[in-house]
């Protein structure tokens, strides 16, 4: 029986161990089959979503538009206030050239009835919002969450989570924060969890490196003993740290190895993230991957 050109590509991968050169081609040619598998796998929702992003990425505009949008529309106390930042953000951009003539429309005359009846324009904007982003971004109240990862655990994939949130401005916010990710982390639905670690502690300062480290290292231990205390098929959870910010890079990558080399979690597999375009990630990555290795030899 032939195998499929995905299996292949990976056979050649796995099986034809060549230079760098070879590999690279080989790379290339595995993502080409995925991405021509998933394509034939798409339904119709997924070809127009798949379009209107296409366009979307194609409208410099439009897309600083939505970004601003997700960024600052969602966040106001008011719908007055926020139905004031969907003005001026129109005014600032105007209307996405990507949306659909209808779109369009609904966006202009939504923008000039929100002068008069916020309450009932801005649920409608910030609803039509999170329908187009539900693909990709799930809802985090249990009743709809955790259905959506038992389809998904059932269909064989692991999740990783990745609780979404602004940066934090106070140390009140910062413990709300981490105690919402620590009780995620020990629900028999989570087994995968992403986490930045400003999104759990507020006063990151660089000057004050070492006493920030050590505030940052204490929130880490709390998340990775709830990792120890809730087991999964087995196995501690799983925790991956996440970054946003290049003053992050440094901070997060040595609170990463100091508490992963305390006795306590010295059995504990753990991830971290590293962003690809710094250039400064590529010494890290080597920092990181000597370290891994005595790790282990360690036990």
């Amino acid at each position: 029986m032939r195998q499929s050109p995905i299996n292949e590509s990976i056979s050649e991968l796995i099986l034809e161990p060549g230079n760098d050169a070879q590999f690279a081609t080989q790379a290339v040619t595995l993502a080409a089959a995925l991405l021509a598998d998933s394509r034939r796998r798409e339904n119709p929702t997924e070809r127009r979503q798949a379009a209107r992003l296409a366009r979307m990425m194609e409208d410099p505009v439009g897309k600083a538009f939505t970004l601003a949008m997700a960024d600052q529309v969602f966040r106001p106390p008011s719908q007055a206030r926020s139905a004031n930042q969907f003005r001026h953000l129109i005014e600032g951009f105007g209307v996405p050239q990507y949306l659909s003539l209808p779109e369009r429309i609904a966006m202009q005359v939504g923008s000039i009835a929100s002068c008069i009846v916020p309450d009932i324009v801005m649920p409608a904007v910030t609803g039509a919002m999170r329908r187009q982003s539900s693909s990709v971004i799930l809802p985090a109240e249990d009743h709809k969450l955790v259905p959506l990862l038992k389809q998904h655990r059932k269909a064989g994939m692991r999740m990783n989570l990745n609780q979404l949130g602004e940066a934090i401005l106070g140390e009140a916010e910062a413990e709300r924060r981490i105690a919402a990710v620590m009780d995620r982390f020990a629900s028999p639905d989570c087994d995968y969890l992403s986490v930045k670690i400003s999104s759990v502690f507020s006063q990151i300062h660089l000057v004050g490196y070492d006493e920030t480290l050590e505030r940052i290292t204490e929130c880490l231990r709390r998340l990775y003993r709830v990792a120890l205390a809730n087991p999964s098929n087995g196995k501690p959870k799983f925790l991956n740290l996440d970054m946003e910010e290049f003053r992050d890079l440094r901070l997060t990558c040595d609170a990463f190895r100091k508490v992963l080399d305390e006795p306590e979690f010295l059995q504990l597999e753990a991830g971290i993230v590293l962003q690809a375009y710094l250039p400064d990630s590529w010494p890290v990555q080597r920092e990181l991957n000597t370290w891994a290795r005595d790790r282990i030899a360690r036990g």
